[in-house]
């Protein structure tokens, strides 16, 4: 995906997360503020780079770029971080199949904690991923309605 982590590709995905609003009703009410952090591959090819979001009711209220140094200022309850290879392998999958396969899920992901890991300063706050997770994924499912320049 082209512009992934910008904050516009989040704000895009946002505008069509209220277009699809009757799922996202159907999932539940969301209330956290949380980053994604997409770090260079291993081989060290490409910058780290994190969006902070916030995502208010059934919406996305808020979309903004940080530096890493400003991760912390940005008060997330967790940031989701993985490699640059991980994060396009499933972006790819969702834009190919509308959604990524089981293992290649923001939860199954995590939970291996290998490919993509959860950081935070606070296990309440952190709880927040699995309590929303279905609502999250759903949300970067909506890529596949995305444009591929987007």
């Amino acid at each position: 995906m082209a512009n992934f982590p910008a904050p516009e590709w989040f704000l895009a995905l946002g505008r069509l997360m209220a277009a699809n609003g009757e799922l996202f009703r159907r999932l539940g009410y969301v209330e956290t503020r949380f980053v994604v952090r997409v770090m260079p591959a291993e081989d060290g090819a490409g910058i780290d780079e994190a969006a902070g979001l916030v995502m208010e009711g059934h919406e996305l209220t808020r979309a903004v770029r940080l530096a890493p140094a400003q991760i912390e200022d940005f008060d997330p309850d967790f940031i989701i971080c993985g490699r640059r290879p991980v994060w396009d392998r499933m972006l790819e999958q969702i834009a190919r199949d509308g959604r990524p396969e089981l293992r290649q899920t923001l939860s199954s992901l995590v939970l291996l904690g290998e490919d993509l890991w959860l950081e935070s300063i606070d296990q309440l706050r952190e709880d927040k991923f699995y309590r929303f997770n279905q609502s999250l994924q759903e949300y970067f499912n909506l890529a596949s309605q995305m444009p591929s320049s987007a």
